[in-house]
């Protein structure tokens, strides 16, 4: 189940934290898991682990969907070594994807040029009406200068940079100054219209052939704004799957010459 959001202390009993709100459909399809998680959570936080044993034996403790969103991006990472490019990350929240790619670059490519580059504007998720359906406004806030200390701390600064950019109105006066930047990889995770068609315009024609954009909840109804996006701008590419993951939800190979992928 997913217990991205559940940080409270020890000793205090983890409810469910989702941002969204429940729908109808994708919303609440793994709703049956959710009661037994929870218990499972806290008779857990009850055993007295420090938060030393948290991280460092964290497959012990971890939900199995939030296990399973970092091994998909890694499986896409996978994709991607061996292309040119950089990677990018769009709404980032409290850095974990960013710092995710930022770690499997050091690990899978140590001497290359290759960086990951992520976008946010820290102020939370706004959107038009269709996307505050099920998504209060200004949830996944966090603050700047937090996920820039973890970079710092984590001795990243030399391949993860963090850009505090509003995509909707400043990326392309990103790209102006930044002319030359290409990727390989591409994670949208705004969930909204705005944000999502803006990335997909600036960011795809800037995505090597055979690179990635992926998507992390396209056809889910808690952000059909980014469904709307994708389908009006790429309506004739194959968009995949990873069978065992619910979020990200989908990605885009980019075609080689010709409408070929790898």
């Amino acid at each position: 189940m997913d217990d991205r959001t559940a940080t409270e202390g020890q000793g205090e009993r983890i409810t469910r934290k989702h941002e969204f709100d429940d729908g109808a459909f994708e919303t609440v399809k793994f709703a049956r898991r959710r009661a037994g998680y929870y218990e499972g959570l806290n008779e857990m936080i009850g055993l007295g682990y420090s938060t030393a044993d948290y991280l460092h034996n964290f497959p012990a403790f971890v939900g199995q969907m939030t296990l399973w969103r970092s091994l998909t991006l890694y499986e896409l990472y996978k994709k991607t070594i061996g292309l040119a490019g950089h990677i990018g990350d769009v709404g980032i929240y409290m850095g974990a994807s960013t710092l995710l790619f930022g770690k499997l670059v050091e690990i899978y490519e140590p001497e290359s040029l290759t960086l990951v580059h992520g976008f946010d504007w820290f102020k939370g998720s706004f959107g038009q009406a269709e996307d505050r359906l099920l998504l209060p406004s200004q949830t996944y806030f966090e603050d700047e200068a937090r996920v820039r200390a973890l970079v710092r701390l984590q001795n990243l600064d030399h391949v993860v940079k963090i850009h505090k950019v509003d995509v909707v109105t400043e990326i392309d006066d990103f790209f102006q100054r930044n002319p030359t930047i290409r990727f390989k990889l591409v994670f949208l995770d705004s969930g909204t219209y705005d944000v999502t068609s803006s990335a997909i315009r600036a960011f795809w024609p800037r995505i090597t052939p055979g690179g990635i954009l992926v998507l992390d909840q396209f056809n889910n109804e808690v952000a059909p704004g980014e469904t709307r996006a994708v389908t009006e701008l790429l309506p004739d590419l194959k968009i995949e799957t990873l069978p065992n993951s619910w979020m990200p939800s989908a990605f885009i190979q980019k075609p080689f010459a010709g409408g070929a992928t790898a």
